[in-house]
């Protein structure tokens, strides 16, 4: 079996009319499926007068067989997600304000882009084909790693570092020249 594997996605996003003040409208991604579809990127697929459902575009599912601690850790969870990835498109370079920059089913990969506000990160339902594929993929290339507690190191031992002196040489005692009265 190979060390990767690519699944080519769809995905639609919810564009929700806001209550608050302080915006206009929300991006929500909702869905991923496997495979192509027939709508082009920005087309409507549903409209209600505070809800407009949007095939958003493609992506792929890229997994590696380095890892799969973090798929494992998604399939441990009380509801494995995909995780999609919506960016702003600040060049108008797509038909929609945002466009799809990735979907991840590691939740690692997406808690580093929730870092900033600049993206749109939302978990969303696995479809059971993708499920079924990369949990496959990942019992053929898991490895448990033992945990290993490192020992700790005699500091006391040790010599200085950096050309600096020890402030104290021994313990409660200053070293001389260095307190009040010196």
């Amino acid at each position: 079996m190979s060390r990767e594997l690519i699944i080519p996605v769809g995905v639609i996003a919810e564009k929700r009319k806001a209550v608050s003040q302080w915006a206009d409208d929300y991006w929500v991604p909702s869905a991923i499926f496997e495979g192509a579809a027939v709508q082009k990127p920005g087309e409507v697929i549903r409209q209600d007068e505070k809800t407009t459902v949007y095939f958003m575009g493609f992506s792929e599912i890229f997994c590696h067989a380095t890892e799969t601690e973090s798929y494992v850790h998604n399939f441990d969870s009380r509801d494995p997600a995909a995780y999609v990835v919506l960016r702003r498109d600040d060049e108008n370079d797509h038909p929609l304000p945002w466009y799809v920059h990735m979907v991840t089913v590691s939740p690692y990969e997406a808690l580093d882009y929730t870092d900033s506000a600049e993206e749109i990160v939302e978990r969303v339902q696995m479809p059971d084909a993708i499920y079924a594929r990369v949990l496959e993929f990942t019992g053929a290339h898991h490895v448990e790693q033992p945990f290993k507690k490192r020992k700790r190191k005699d500091f006391k031992n040790e010599k200085p570092k950096f050309g600096k002196e020890p402030i104290f040489l021994e313990r409660g005692r200053p070293k001389s020249g260095g307190g009040l009265d010196g």
